[in-house]
């Protein structure tokens, strides 16, 4: 008898400790918003400053706007997945119910790592685009930054898979 009210006592604790991650996704959630303001500014920018701007500048610009919306993509991803875990179901060890529904975190851990190379990408595009003024060891540590997000993607993809063949 004290054992099953000590296993419900660590259940309910389990089932309340999942709602720390709440103030995290709703800060996610407020940077989304913060996003969502900057995209528009430089949206206004874009079309104020059109007429006079030059083809890289308009390239750089619309690349902001593309860069905005990948930092966009990951907080919706990564909140939306603290979100679903959540609100998911506790699984009812005692009567066998499965770990259904609950959030494929390899899964989100290839889109997060591809969202940051992607960033990383076109910041190094952007610098690209401007190469006249950059500073060249800058170039070459914003392309090491990339070729290591890459690299890290690779790897963790090649590890799931070993993983996936094994089970």
């Amino acid at each position: 008898m004290p054992e099953d009210r000590l296993n419900k006592i660590a259940r309910n604790w389990v089932r309340f400790t999942r709602w720390a991650i709440a103030p995290f996704c709703l800060g996610l959630l407020a940077g989304l918003l913060v996003i969502l303001v900057q995209f528009f500014r430089e949206l206004a920018h874009l079309i104020a400053e059109f007429p006079q701007m030059d083809r890289s500048n308009v390239i750089l610009a619309v690349l902001k706007l593309v860069d905005l919306v990948f930092v966009a993509n990951l907080l919706l991803m990564i909140s939306n997945a603290g979100f679903e875990r959540l609100v998911q179901r506790t699984p009812d060890l005692e009567h066998g119910s499965s770990d259904e529904g609950i959030v494929d975190f390899a899964v989100i851990k290839l889109r997060v790592v591809a969202s940051i190379s992607a960033i990383a990408a076109i910041e190094l595009l952007e610098t690209f685009v401007n190469i006249d003024q950059a500073d060249k060891s800058d170039v070459l540590w914003q392309l090491a930054i990339l070729l290591a997000f890459v690299l890290s993607g690779v790897l963790l993809a090649w590890m799931d898979r070993l993983h996936a063949v094994r089970d």
